[in-house]
């Protein structure tokens, strides 16, 4: 049965089915309503699209690629549909049909493609977004149920894509860690790696309220659908639904702008109509509260930037990052009253700077000590050089002695006196013919030629 079902799938199906990440298939999956609604006009009534309305979007999908169609004057008018969309978003969403039009072996001339994409709009980012800090999410946060508290205070501690929250499973959860730690699977990241993150104390202890209200959530849920499948409305809900927030981006949405409505916070781009509040704020608001406590590497790896999950990832254990993610967890920490939390922010900051005046104070210490080690070492030094000077002038004052003794035995011989003078004038001859070197025979003419002048 379910071999048939599959041969039933239109191309749409079989293409989205290529991708595991629920993310990825929901931005194909949106850029080819776009580009089908830019061909035969708009099929849906709302933004999201319906069950029904999918059904009318895959079979036209089937339609237009059996179709023989000038493509390149389907592309034309689907890049100039684009202009009203962010510069990035409208480039992101062109190389999609590209690519889903070239698995079925749709490809244009690159130079068609270049003259294309001159018609997309230029620039950067258009929306003006709103500051997403602690204030504001406390506000929201006063207006969603528990599980709406839930998901944000894990977005908010964790760096997580939506995406990737929504496909969190309770088994995910590492209650024995300290922080709690998630585990995040590569076929629900954007770049497809696996990581793992943490979330903080407070988010924890509210996923726990949620995780008691769950069950009858699901159930409630699950009535609620049975009465829109009977009519068609909608697919079977999965009954042993494994994901920690088991709802879909939908719910979240819907749930987000609620909230954002009743705290008064709701509001969109003048020109590109989206919200200016939206959960990829999460992210940054995360990224930025983090780096300024830690080293930035630290919540770049554990919020997925890929550029930072090859070397820095294997480079901490996850110890590591436990630690230093402890360190931080109280920016990222809502729910704690204003005047706590920056009585806190400042103790922290000042600990931090006492931790640099500490680490400063010791090195000093060590340097002085080592100071004082040189100076012993110096003292010991000159204490042995003064000791050896003593022996010496000891050593030189027996040699006087001797030497008296040596003067009275000559002067008392003179026999001895005879034979000690014949025996200088014998060694001044030698050196004077140069049996000794050069050097004693010059400095004895030198002393010669001093006295004869004297």
């Amino acid at each position: 049965m379910a071999g048939k079902e599959k041969l039933k799938q239109g191309k749409l199906e079989t293409f989205l089915g290529y991708y595991d990440n629920w993310g990825t298939r929901n931005g194909y999956s949106v850029a080819i309503h776009s580009f089908i609604d830019s061909i035969y006009g708009r099929q849906r009534k709302g933004y999201r699209v319906t069950a029904d309305e999918k059904k009318v979007y895959s079979k036209l999908v089937d339609k237009y690629l059996s179709e023989t169609r000038d493509h390149k004057e389907d592309l034309m008018q689907f890049a100039v549909s684009l202009q009203s969309r962010a510069p990035l978003t409208a480039q992101k969403t062109f190389s999609r049909i590209r690519e889903f039009l070239a698995a079925h072996d749709i490809e244009l001339r690159s130079q068609d493609i270049k003259r294309i994409q001159n018609k997309l709009p230029k620039g950067g980012p258009r929306t003006i977004e709103r500051d997403l800090d602690i204030e504001t999410i406390r506000s929201i946060l006063q207006h969603l149920d528990i599980k709406g508290k839930a998901l944000v205070l894990v977005l908010a501690s964790s760096g997580m894509r939506i995406s990737e929250a929504l496909s969190v499973t309770l088994d995910d959860l590492d209650w024995k860690d300290k922080p709690v730690s998630i585990q995040i699977h590569g076929e629900n990241a954007k770049n497809g790696e696996n990581r793992l993150t943490f979330i903080s104390t407070e988010a924890a202890q509210a996923v726990q309220e949620w995780l008691k209200v769950r069950d009858a959530y699901l159930k409630a849920a699950q009535n609620k659908n049975n009465g829109f499948v009977k009519k068609g409305m909608a697919k079977p809900r999965i009954s042993n639904d494994a994901r920690l927030f088991p709802f879909s981006d939908q719910t979240a949405s819907q749930m987000w702008d609620n909230a954002l409505k009743k705290a008064g916070f709701f509001s969109q781009d003048a020109t590109t109509n989206r919200k200016q509040l939206h959960f990829h704020m999460f992210r940054k608001f995360f990224l930025s509260q983090v780096s300024l406590v830690i080293s930035k590497e630290i919540p770049e790896v554990l919020a997925g930037h890929s550029g930072y999950l090859t070397d820095a990832y294997r480079r901490y254990t996850k110890k590591q990052l436990a630690e230093e993610y402890l360190k931080a967890e109280y920016v990222v920490t809502i729910q704690t009253p204003k005047e706590i939390h920056e009585i806190e922010t400042e103790f922290k900051s000042r600990m931090q700077h006492q931790g640099v005046i500490l680490e400063r104070v010791v090195a000093e210490n060590a340097e002085l000590k080592s100071l004082i080690l040189k100076q012993q070492e110096f003292t010991q030094k000159l204490h042995d050089e003064k000791e050896e000077l003593k022996q010496s002038l000891e050593e030189v004052g027996n040699l006087g002695l001797t030497l008296a003794k040596i003067v009275g035995v000559i002067q008392n011989n003179p026999e001895v006196a005879t034979a000690l003078q014949d025996g200088i004038q014998e060694w001044r001859r030698e050196i004077l013919d140069g049996n000794h070197g050069p050097f004693l025979r010059d400095r004895l003419i030198q002393l010669d030629a001093k006295q004869t002048t004297g």
